[in-house]
């Protein structure tokens, strides 16, 4: 167990200080961290001791889940909290936590007003838009605004329009939950989800819950809970196991989303054959439904999520070839936000980088730049690849742009 002390992942410590200062923070001796990574005591060891600076990325990423965190937490270090906070956090955190909450008679002269419930569903809806574009400056200015109108919303309709009332405020909260994750600020994205599943299960709505369900399950997989990810997403799609014959094509999809979400999460833990038996049944709805899903206020599944789907958990097991065989047989519909098609060609940059196919990758992260910059930017894995493609003996052409664009020292 930890001493209560943080975990102090600095950007500029090297790996193997990270490695030590996670490992003990989980009460963790090197031989216990190895059998529970899969990896050699000894390269605990040298990176610890400062005799390697640098292992294989799966070796690495099996290190990161064993200790409950991202990969690009260990490889690269977790800026402070303080030092990522702004303005536009601290609106989103005080729209997160009104003082009424603490307070139900002080007045706020913002909620004098009661928005109509389509106005303010419409508006929601443009602001899931923004997301998938990666506009995170626009929408930390957005969604304050946006919790304020659905919980005045909910407030004012009581009668007939409460439950869609708040089906709305779950899918606001559930939002605020995604920007705030971007902002590594989970915590905070799992007490917005515990609101929105409050307000799904008071909107009727019997798919609203699960929706909710599967943005707790990312939660847990990007904070290295890929246990509890997995289950969840399990759990949840087991009570809600659609009929194929009869049941509505939304229910089917935001039912194989839930597979999709349990099925990375399990590839992450290295249960690999589970994965790929989450993927087939995962297939059978998309087939079912047989077009990619569009209906995005309930979920992002079809033919083309669950292919992209099958490369994560390839690279995952590292299976490279397989990633990229995979990556060929995605149906590039148009119909599928940009976030995923970004999660989707940094899946493939990184096979490509581990195959040492340096100039294909150097393209894949620049396509990504071209059609999602600011996803590009924030991604985690992109800096991983683009630091490997850096240490290169002869760096590929381009490279050096790219590191410049997603923060990366060179």
């Amino acid at each position: 167990m930890n001493d209560g002390g943080t975990m102090d992942l600095r950007p500029e410590m090297s790996i193997g200080e990270r490695l030590a200062v996670a490992r003990r923070y989980r009460g963790l001796n090197q031989e216990v961290l190895a059998e529970r990574a899969g990896v050699h005591v000894d390269t605990i060891r040298k990176l610890e001791q400062g005799q390697r600076h640098s292992a294989r990325f799966s070796t690495i990423s099996a290190l990161a889940n064993a200790l409950g965190l991202e990969t690009p937490a260990l490889l690269l270090g977790v800026v402070h909290q303080e030092e990522r906070e702004d303005p536009h956090l601290l609106s989103l955190r005080r729209a997160l936590l009104p003082v009424g909450d603490f307070l139900p008679s002080a007045d706020d002269d913002a909620e004098d007003t009661a928005p109509g419930i389509t106005a303010v569903r419409r508006s929601v809806e443009d602001a899931w838009g923004s997301y998938h574009r990666g506009e995170f400056a626009e929408l930390c200015e957005m969604v304050p605004r946006l919790l304020t109108e659905a919980r005045i919303t909910v407030r004012e309709h009581t009668n007939g329009t409460a439950a869609q009332a708040n089906g709305v405020l779950a899918k606001t909260y559930q939002l605020g939950a995604h920007l705030l994750a971007r902002m590594q600020m989970e915590d905070l994205a799992l007490l917005s989800l515990d609101r929105a599943r409050a307000a799904a299960e008071a909107s009727g709505d019997p798919l609203l819950p699960a929706v909710i369900t599967n943005s707790v399950a990312w939660i847990f997989m990007r904070t290295g809970r890929l246990g509890d990810s997995a289950h969840v997403a399990i759990a949840m799609a087991d009570s809600i196991e659609p009929t194929f014959r009869s049941s509505a094509d939304s229910h089917v999809a935001v039912y194989g989303g839930l597979l999709l979400s349990a099925a990375v999460a399990d590839a992450r833990h290295r249960r690999y054959d589970t994965a790929r038996d989450l993927l087939n049944v995962a297939q059978a709805a998309a087939q079912r439904i047989g077009d990619d899903s569009t209906d995005r206020w309930v979920s992002v599944f079809g033919p083309t999520s669950v292919a992209m789907q099958a490369v994560s958990v390839e690279t995952a097991a590292g299976e490279w070839g397989a990633a990229l065989e995979a990556a060929r047989r995605v149906p590039m519909t148009g119909k599928t936000p940009s976030s995923w098609n970004a999660t989707f060609l940094l899946d493939v940059a990184q096979a490509q980088m581990e195959t040492y196919r340096d100039i294909d990758a150097t393209e894949t992260l620049r396509a990504v730049r071209r059609s999602a910059p600011e996803w590009l930017r924030r991604a985690g894995l992109a800096k991983v690849v683009v630091r490997e493609l850096l240490g290169r003996p002869s760096p590929p052409r381009g490279i050096y742009a790219l590191a410049d664009f997603v923060g990366v020292a060179h």
